[in-house]
Order: structure tokens, then C-alpha cells, then sequence
């Protein structure tokens, strides 16, 4: 395209690092649906409730599609966000309530629905919160999708982008960037966002560059000439000279080349500046993900979530035989490095994977070892399943959600009987095949030194450890600030596992987010862990931060720390500590 304007440069806020080479193409943010309105009479109303039920399930079906699309992709917490749409679904609000007011209105849906969420919003936006602004996209995003599903009209698909596309908008939606393929969208420029919306999120988990807080309006005029945008200083530049194109080239193929600079190292492990060795495992939640175990150098595998083969899919649809091949390609890309699968982990926040009937209170509810004890055959088949690509590799077992010692004992039963069936079958599996326990409720940290004496290993899941604690879902924006992986009990339940560990001597490793938190993990490591699991993309970043570590100073601050009395001053201490090393790793 021929030089229409000078090189004009624009300042916004980064949002997703990296660098972009595009063409600028404007999409349309979240527009009012226009529906239309009238009174039905009441014998018509159980119809119009079923359609509505029918497009709350097509929504759930587009998102589960949407999902397995990430998940091909590796974007794992993209999928997990995703998830957190479909949980929506099944919200009362968006279920009895909705159908309530269809039934009390005596208008379509359309209307109903429309006017009931306008008005959610309305007392939703009437918030301050930055972080509750950005979840009211999330709920706009949802209300779309089913309305679109009700009241079906023309837009446009993100097929219809064109390749290398700078996308602008005024707002990013989360599905929108959850199905941006990287080939056609180079990066996102936005007038409003912040750092921690779910569509930034994606953009980071997905490696698109993003910068917000730039005029749409300005952009408009320059729609398909060339841009670069940096999402690391949160520079845009339009129809760059030849110049300043050349200099962003050279400096993103750096990037790449600092990459595989950095992988070159990884033989030299991860050992600590006083020679303490940590492992570097990598949680993997789909096929895709283990192609990143080689080039970022993972150890093994620390937690393979086996449910997210299956999501939207009903479990009992999966034979022995299914799961067989699908654990096989794991083993076979896994390469003889250690891989712990964790059994069916359902219910609780995977609705998406948990087909059964609705709980009132599925955190509390039949999830993960309940379920699958309660659905002996699914676990069943999936042992055997396991079982049998046991000599293709280091397989391990890991339990789900246990609570007590009981739980762990009915389990190995299951998992003995199936070793004896298949061996009575003339099927080969490994003489040892460790069995390992979740840590991630408190009663377990409580009986852990009895479930120590039951199991090979034990792996901390931080992530619903803290939840279960602290009484605080992170998924529930009015009590996220309680969610605090800082919080004194949680580093002391922390501690005593690693102890009883230590005393039972069995591996204890964490698994859930605290391990790739750059501020937490130095802490970690001095309360006694030496084995981190985490997404694949953070292991780089881990090696070069415990490379400049000194264990034996870790463990000195982990025992002021363990003093502290709240997670404000612990934070703070983990700043004032590691707080200026990080920022020059980052240099």
C-alpha cells in the first residue's frame, strides 16, 4: 500500500508483551441488540421458556467448541477462562430466574432476557472496582452469545479477518480473542483494558501483543495501512518507514533468537547458586502442550489433567480402548520422562467436563475422588487405560480431591483389582506404578502424615487448597481480594507437608499457580519444595530466576516469613526481597 501518511507514533499502555507486524483492521466493539418485543399469551410461554433453554444450550455448545479450539492451540488458560462462561450457564440467574421472569413478563424472551441483563449491568457497572468493570465485558460477552443464539443476525466471524491483521476495537470481548488464530491476528489495539480482563489474559496466554488506552478514533482514518505495536512499551506506530520496520524486525527475530539462546542452556539443569537441584515439571492439559516439553526443557510431566481430553464430552462415552490410545500418544511424546496423570478430576468448577446432574454446591459437592469411587466403572476404565501404557514410559497415578485415608485405600483397591484383571488377561504393566495423593484440602494437609504412610508421593494443588482455607472462590469477583496464595496459613500448611514428606521421605511437588508466581516461588523453595510444576511457557523464566538463587538463604527467609502474621507484610517482604532481582532478570 503506497505511503498515505508520515510515520505517526502513538503511546498506549502495554497489556501483552512481544512485538507485531500488521495491517490495521477495525472491527465493531459489543453493539445493543436490537430485538424485537411482544406480549405472548400464556399458553405459549412453556414454548418460549424451551427456546430459551435451547439457545443457553447452543451458547454452551459454541463455548465448548471454542474451548477445544484453545486447547488444540496449547492456550490453557484461555480454555480455563472460557470455562468460567460455561459456569455461567448454569448460574440460577442466568437458569430459574431467567425463566421466572418469562413466565411473570408474558413477553419473548428476547425482551425478557434483554431488559433483565440491561439491568444487571446497569447495577453492575455502578461498581468502581476497575477489576469488577472488567468482568461486566465477561457477562456482555455471555449475554451476546445467547441473545445471538435467540435472535440469529449477520456479523462478522473471525474467519473473515484477513491474515496479518492488527485488530482495533474500543473494547476487546474474551471470545473474540479466544478465537483469534495467531496467523491471522498479529496483535490487538484497544481504547479500553486493563492488565488482569480475561480477554488481556487470553492475549498473553495465546502470545498476541496487545496495547489499550489508544484513541480508536485517531486510528480510524488509517484502516489497513501497515502498524507495529510493542506490548512491551506500548508503542504504536503507523505506516512505519522503511527504517523503523527494519529496526522492529531485527528486534523481534532477537527475541526469538534469545529464546533459543536460552533453551541452548537448559542442559546445564536447574541447580541453585549453592548447587540445590530443582525439578521443573510442566502441567499439561491437552495433546498439544506436550510439543513444548522439549523446547522449554520441562523435567516430566507434573500433572497431565486428563479430564481435558474430554471436555464437553460425557465420560461414560469413553471405552478402555479410547483412553488407551490417547494415554499411549502421551506416553510415546513424553519420552520416557516421568508423566503423572491425575485421574478424572470432574465436578466442582468443571462443569464443562461434568455432564450429571446439577449440585447445589458443586465445590462441596461429588468432585473428583468422590466422583469417581461413586462412578467405579469410569475410574475403572480409566486405570486400566493407564495401566496398560504403564510400560511405554515413568507413568505415575494421581488421586484427585482426597480427604482422608479412607478415600486413598478404596482407590487402590480399584487400582490393584484392575492390575490383576489385566495381568490375568495377558496384558503387560510395570511391577511399580507410584500412587500419589492431592493435597488441596485442609483435612489432607491435617492427615497428611497418615496418607504419607498409603501413597509414593504427594502433590500440592494449591490452587483449591487456598480456596477450601480461606472459604474464598477466585472465580467470584466480590471475594477475589480474600484469595491470597500469600496468606500465612497457606505457607504453613505448605511447610507441613513438605516436613511429613521429608520424614516419610516421599516427593512432595506443587502443582498449582503459586509455582510459576515469580514473587512466591524463591519462598517456596525455602519452605522445602524442589519440585514445581507449572504451564510449560513459565519454566524458561523459573530456571533463570532459582539460577540466581541461593537456597540457603531461602530457607532462612522462609522461617522470618513463617513469623509473619499477615499476608500484607509477607508480600511486602517478598518484594523488598526479590522484588529488584526480578527486575533485572526482566532486563
Amino acid at each position: 500500500m503506497p505511503n498515505l501518511v508520515e510515520e505517526l507514533i502513538l503511546k498506549g499502555a502495554p497489556i501483552s508483551g512481544g512485538i507485531a507486524i500488521g495491517n490495521l483492521f477495525f472491527i465493531e466493539a459489543l453493539q445493543e441488540e436490537i430485538v424485537p418485543e411482544f406480549s405472548i399469551p400464556l399458553a405459549e410461554v412453556e414454548k418460549e421458556i424451551d427456546r430459551y433453554r435451547r439457545a443457553v444450550l447452543s451458547s454452551r455448545e459454541d463455548l465448548h467448541d471454542l474451548q477445544r479450539f484453545l486447547a488444540k492451540e496449547g492456550s490453557t488458560e484461555a480454555v480455563s477462562i472460557i470455562d468460567t462462561h460455561i459456569q455461567m450457564l448454569d448460574d440460577p440467574f442466568m437458569t430459574s430466574f431467567m425463566e421466572k421472569n418469562i413466565r411473570n413478563q408474558l413477553k419473548n424472551t428476547e425482551t425478557v432476557f434483554d431488559s433483565v441483563m440491561k439491568e444487571y449491568e446497569k447495577e453492575f457497572s455502578k461498581v468502581k472496582d476497575s477489576f469488577f468493570k472488567q468482568r461486566l465485558i465477561d457477562v456482555k460477552d455471555l449475554s451476546h452469545r445467547i441473545l445471538r443464539n435467540l435472535h440469529p443476525r449477520k456479523s462478522l466471524k473471525i474467519d473473515e479477518i484477513p491474515n496479518n491483521s492488527i485488530i482495533f476495537t474500543k473494547e476487546l470481548i474474551p471470545s473474540s480473542t479466544a478465537e483469534a488464530s495467531k496467523g491471522q491476528v498479529k496483535g490487538f489495539i484497544t481504547e479500553f483494558g486493563g492488565t488482569t480482563s480475561h480477554a488481556a489474559l487470553i492475549a498473553r496466554s495465546k502470545g498476541i501483543p496487545y496495547v489499550a488506552n489508544v484513541s480508536i478514533d485517531s486510528l480510524y482514518p488509517y484502516k489497513g495501512l501497515p502498524v507495529i505495536i510493542d506490548g512491551k512499551t506500548g508503542i504504536v506506530i503507523i505506516n512505519p518507514s522503511e527504517e523503523t520496520s527494519s529496526k522492529y524486525k531485527e528486534e523481534r527475530a532477537n527475541c526469538v533468537q534469545k529464546v533459543e539462546i536460552t533453551i541452548d542452556e537448559r542442559l546445564e539443569g536447574t541447580l541453585t547458586q549453592d548447587g540445590v537441584s530443582i525439578d521443573l515439571l510442566a502441567n499439561i492439559e491437552n495433546l498439544a502442550d506436550l510439543d513444548l516439553l522439549i523446547p522449554y526443557n520441562a523435567e516430566g510431566i507434573g500433572l497431565f489433567r486428563s479430564e481435558f481430553l474430554f471436555f464437553g464430552k460425557e465420560l461414560r462415552n469413553f471405552s478402555e480402548e479410547d483412553q488407551f490410545i490417547l494415554y499411549q500418544k502421551v506416553m510415546f511424546k513424553a519420552m520416557r520422562m516421568p508423566v503423572i496423570f491425575r485421574a478424572f478430576d470432574v465436578g466442582g468448577d468443571k462443569g464443562s467436563v461434568n455432564q450429571y446432574e446439577l449440585e447445589p454446591n458443586p465445590a462441596l459437592g461429588c468432585r473428583g475422588i468422590r466422583f469417581l469411587l461413586r462412578n467405579r466403572e469410569i475410574f475403572a476404565h480409566q486405570v486400566r487405560a493407564l495401566l496398560r501404557v504403564s510400560p511405554d514410559g515413568k507413568l505415575r497415578i494421581l488421586l484427585p480431591m482426597i480427604s482422608d485415608v479412607s478415600e486413598l485405600l478404596k482407590a487402590k483397591n480399584i487400582i490393584q483389582e484392575a492390575a490383576l484383571e489385566l495381568r490375568s488377561e495377558g496384558h503387560e504393566i510395570s511391577d511399580e506404578i507410584p500412587i500419589g495423593c492431592m493435597v488441596e484440602v485442609p483435612s489432607a494437609v491435617v492427615m497428611c502424615d497418615h496418607i504419607a504412610r498409603e501413597c509414593d508421593f504427594l502433590s500440592i494443588g494449591t490452587n483449591d487448597l487456598i480456596q477450601y482455607t480461606l472459604a474464598t472462590d477466585r472465580a467470584t469477583q466480590e471475594i477475589y481480594p480474600y484469595y491470597r496464595p500469600s496468606h500465612p496459613s497457606i505457607l504453613r500448611m505448605i511447610k507441613r507437608v513438605v516436613d511429613i514428606g521429608a520424614k516419610e521421605n516421599i516427593p512432595i511437588s506443587l502443582c498449582g499457580e503459586m509455582a510459576s508466581d515469580s514473587l512466591i516461588a524463591p519462598l517456596l523453595l525455602g519452605l522445602g519444595i524442589r519440585k514445581l510444576s507449572c504451564a510449560p511457557r513459565f519454566i524458561l523464566k523459573l530456571r533463570k530466576l532459582i539460577r540466581a538463587l541461593s537456597m540457603s538463604k531461602l530457607e532462612k527467609l522462609a522461617e522470618e516469613i513463617l513469623r509473619l502474621e499477615d499476608a500484607d507484610a509477607i508480600e511486602e517482604a517478598l518484594k523488598e526481597n526479590f522484588g529488584p532481582l526480578l527486575v533485572s532478570l526482566e532486563e
